[in-house]
């Protein structure tokens, strides 16, 4: 797979995250489930603590993305919705922090909304990947 990173600006730089990501002759893409900080029983972690949720979330995808024989370099598209947009900002620099360890250089976006599926979750994210 060819892929090209498109940036025409560079303060995104700073937010971890790339403006588009075009990909040619991919021989696999992946669509992940929106995750959010669960246990193997579905239970919600970290209860009120936005940063280990995230912390949760991203392990949850990693795990997924290697049964699925890829990895978070391979992300192309991260989409996050939360509860609670202050927290959220808050966490942003970790969370951004733990994305770029992981080789992560996804587009997607970041939005608020008023509740998510999962009791107790404050965050949720959903992935594309591809190779």
């Amino acid at each position: 797979m060819k892929r090209e990173i498109i940036n025409p600006w560079t303060w995104q730089e700073a937010l971890g995250f790339v403006h588009g990501n075009k990909l040619e002759n991919a021989e696999s893409l992946f669509f992940l489930a929106g995750q959010t900080a669960s246990n193997e029983n579905g239970e919600c972690l970290h209860q009120g603590d936005m940063a280990k949720q995230i912390d949760q979330v991203l392990d949850n995808i990693d795990k997924i993305l290697e049964q699925g024989d890829m990895n978070f370099t391979n992300v192309v598209r991260l989409n996050i919705f939360t509860t609670d947009m202050a927290a959220m900002m808050q966490a942003h620099d970790h969370m951004t922090t733990n994305l770029k360890q992981r080789g992560c250089q996804h587009t997607g976006c970041l939005l608020g909304v008023t509740a998510l599926a999962s009791p107790g979750a404050l965050v949720e994210m959903e992935v594309t990947a591809a190779r």
